[in-house]
């Protein structure tokens, strides 16, 4: 999805310097490519000599009234309105409000609700990854699927909730230095505080977010107290995906669980839209995941049939030809992952993780059964363009 290119058209410079450095430091940075002025003579001249590279302009009744929205037809025009009383039909936004807010009304209108392959009421597809046995390499998957999402233009937020949480996380995060970053831990703190106030959340994700350099998504710095994760309810799980996924920011979540049953782990089962169930060619693991499927089936009919009905079984770390039969019908295998042998060195999550044009192909097709709609893959595992 390409970013919208926006004219800021306001005669106060202390209003317009905030502004573009909210929208900088912003989850919209990549959403919006902004251009201000605070002179009409300037602002005028660049409408005329550069109209076709302008998708909406954002400004005080007397830029738009200079410009003369008849002839730019293409052109969203939007006043910014300080509450004063005037006769105005068009598009309006209040001039002083939560940039988040406001920029966010701004998308709606410039893109008519529809932005990017998010469903229509918003709110973001959640993808779980998940698995019954350890080792099977949900955080490998899970990364690879987020970065390749990323890479196809979709607005990704990787949500690790494992309790030991990967090091490639850490990574990035000091590299970017962004330790200012709210994180995790505060947003749980501050979604409780909202619940007993009865009032919804005032900062946006990107308040606690940071966007990795290498996913090219949204994601929470690790956290250096795991009581922050093992005092987490199921409610408070809830509550952190419903707040991610109804920012109106994303068009997937990739939620990344622990192996062993625990109340963030099931609430991911439930609330998640599609579960990518990871297995592997040891028979083993293919028995550990049957017996737990059955226990689900005995003990929670309901949430058994809604786990089922959404899962993609996948094989990870595969050699050769895939050949274990599926104890289970519904375990069918439905795409192999490679196995990659330099990733057994050490390497898996800090460098090879991310350049491995046959793992990338393989999590390509993951991504396009997952979603139909994406870019293709050929023979050679390169994307369909």
């Amino acid at each position: 999805m390409l970013p919208v290119r926006v004219v800021l058209a306001v005669q106060d410079e202390q209003y317009i310097e905030p502004f573009l450095h909210y929208v900088r430091c912003s989850e919209f940075a990549r959403r919006l490519i902004m251009t201000a002025f605070s002179r009409k003579e300037a602002f005028l001249k660049f409408l005329a000599e550069s109209s076709e590279m302008v998708d909406a302009v954002l400004g005080e009744s007397s830029f738009l009234e200079a410009a003369g929205e008849g002839i730019h037809g293409r052109i969203t025009f939007i006043r910014l309105s300080d509450g004063e009383q005037e006769t105005f039909s068009g598009k309006q936004l209040a001039k002083y409000q939560p940039l988040h807010l406001l920029l966010s009304s701004l998308l709606e209108i410039v893109r008519g609700g529809s932005e990017g392959i998010a469903p229509m009421d918003g709110r973001a597809r959640i993808i779980g990854v998940t698995s019954t046995v350890g080792g099977c390499g949900k955080t490998t998957v899970a990364l690879n699927m987020a970065r390749q999402l990323a890479s196809e233009g979709a607005k990704v937020f990787y949500l690790n909730l494992e309790t030991i949480q990967s090091g490639f996380m850490r990574e990035g995060h000091e590299a970017r230095g962004d330790g200012h970053r709210a994180g995790l831990a505060r947003l749980l703190y501050d979604l409780k505080a909202a619940e007993d106030k009865r009032e919804p959340l005032k900062f946006p994700v990107s308040a606690y977010a940071y966007r990795h350099p290498l996913l090219q998504g949204d994601t929470f710095g690790p956290l250096d107290n795991l009581n922050e994760l093992l005092e987490m309810e199921r409610k408070d799980t809830s509550e952190l995906i419903d707040y991610i996924a109804g920012s109106g920011l994303y068009d997937s979540v990739i939620v990344d669980t622990d192996s062993f049953p625990n109340g963030r782990t099931e609430m991911v089962l439930e609330r998640s839209d599609k579960l990518v169930w990871l297995v592997t060619e040891d028979w083993s693991v293919m028995r550990k995941t049957e017996v737990w499927l059955a226990h689900l089936e005995r003990s929670h009919p309901s949430l058994y049939n809604s786990v089922i009905g959404k899962s993609l079984f996948a094989a990870n770390r595969v050699t050769g030809e895939y050949a274990l039969s599926p104890p289970r019908k519904e375990m069918a295998v439905a795409v192999t992952l490679s196995f990659i042998p330099a990733w057994s060195q050490g390497n898996g999550e800090n460098g090879a993780l991310m350049h491995s044009p046959i793992y990338q192909r393989d999590v390509m097709k993951l991504c396009r059964l997952l979603n139909p709609g994406m870019a293709g893959v050929d023979e050679t595992g390169s994307a369909a363009r």
